[in-house]
């Protein structure tokens, strides 16, 4: 996994629109909350739904959802969910490889799924690394406390680092 408090590596995604969209367009200006899953997997599916349905919450944090897959997403699941929620493919595979490590990459796919929260300047706040076939995804309320957390650090707000050290 990414150590925290780092910048996050190189994100490139191809959206079923045929846009290219990266990470960085978003600096300075939103929150990100990066998922890397698995298309055609239902589990994958519930979360995305789980996150559009909480779209009113990350907007309110200036946050934008990247969801990542090696594969294409369906389309009618891409044209479902808001403009909050971003599909793409990682065509090389390289942000995967990246953010999730070397042995991530699997014939069949991602190998492991991992979400990712950072801070508007690409700071990377939290991430949870999901294994196994249950797909043992963080629920919405730690998503969206660990984007409030980036959200109101960002700035003005209370700094993240002990005081004590």
């Amino acid at each position: 996994m990414l150590p925290l408090r780092q910048m996050i590596p190189p994100l490139t995604l191809h959206s079923p629109d045929g846009r290219t969209v990266r990470a960085w367009d978003y600096k300075q200006k939103k929150n990100l909350l990066i998922a890397f899953l698995h298309a055609n997997c239902a589990p994958c599916e519930q979360l995305l739904r789980a996150v559009a349905a909480e779209s009113a919450a990350w907007k309110e944090s200036d946050a934008i959802v990247l969801a990542a897959f090696l594969e294409s997403p369906p389309r009618l699941l891409a044209d479902s969910l808001p403009p909050s929620i971003v599909l793409g493919v990682d065509v090389t595979g390289h942000a995967a490889t990246a953010f999730l490590g070397r042995d991530t990459n699997a014939p069949a796919g991602i190998a492991r799924l991992g979400i990712f929260v950072t801070d508007r300047y690409g700071e990377l706040g939290a991430q949870w690394e999901v294994g196994g076939a249950s797909h043992n995804f963080p629920g919405i309320a730690s998503l969206r406390a660990q984007i409030e957390r980036v959200d109101f650090s960002d700035g003005c707000g209370t700094p993240l680092w002990s005081l004590d050290d």
